[in-house]
């Protein structure tokens, strides 16, 4: 979905009313909103114009993609003040809002340098991938999530049927998204049920998966081979166009668990 579309889809009356304008100015709207995407002038005078919760609101869901260029986060309009007047964040309903990739690409391209980048937990190392500042500061954040917050930004619903098919869960079991996200996370930290189910993966891929773990990478790329087996049971997610990632939670459970 490019950025006209996006807000002929999602900027509406009430976005508009709130500020103090009107329907008939969406066209006009529409398109400085697409100047303001693909200029870093004002997008540097957007970032400074920043609150620290909007920042961190952006570094924390800058990948959590929804598809078409979407990206849905937490509406909180006594946080995120410029996000919601300058029409970045979009309410659309249950206490959530849309961000265009763009528009969030474009802030953390120009306030990367500016943005404090934390650093890795200790023994972990992303240096298989090469990262700009905004890719290292959302590895490094989705490292540090909880398990079942990461599958649920992470995991897309025809990836999370594959994912629970994969690990031998019954869907019919479960009502509703949260409690297969639960019930896979579960299953993925069970050591019994784990160490079975690698002996039916190919020995190879194991191995290679083995010697990351061993090195401390939690980032994996074509580069290095496939990793289909990991990606259909959930072990590494996608994440970059060019790098699927490890929680956190996972690789200490490998190195501790499963290959000490």
């Amino acid at each position: 979905m490019d950025l006209r579309t996006f807000y002929n889809t999602y900027l509406t009356y009430v976005h508009l009313d709130k500020v103090g304008e009107s329907l008939s100015q969406l066209e006009k709207i529409v398109e400085e909103k697409i100047e303001e995407a693909s200029s870093d002038d004002y997008l540097t005078l957007l970032g400074d114009s920043l609150r620290i919760e909007e920042i961190e609101l952006i570094k924390r869901y800058s990948n959590a993609l929804t598809g078409d260029n979407l990206i849905k986060m937490p509406f909180n309009p006594e946080e995120n003040p410029f996000l919601i007047y300058n029409h970045h964040l979009l309410y659309i309903g249950d206490g959530m809002a849309v961000m265009h990739e763009e528009v969030i690409d474009g802030i953390l391209r120009n306030f990367g340098s500016t943005i404090y980048l934390p650093p890795l937990p200790e023994g972990i190392t992303i240096s298989n991938v090469n990262l700009n500042n905004a890719e290292y500061t959302t590895t490094v954040n989705l490292l540090d999530y909880p398990i079942i917050e990461f599958y649920d930004l992470l995991l897309t619903e025809d990836h999370m049927n594959l994912v629970a098919e994969n690990l031998d869960l019954d869907l019919d079991e479960y009502q509703t998204r949260p409690q297969i996200i639960n019930a896979i996370s579960k299953r993925l930290v069970n050591t019994s049920y784990m160490e079975e189910k690698l002996k039916l993966f190919e020995p190879e891929e194991v191995a290679r998966f083995s010697d990351k773990i061993s090195r401390g990478e939690v980032l994996f790329t074509e580069e290095e081979g496939m990793w289909d087996t990991f990606l259909a049971t959930g072990i590494v997610m996608p994440y970059l166009p060019h790098a699927a990632i490890l929680p956190l939670v996972l690789f200490h459970f490998f190195r501790e668990e499963i290959f000490n």
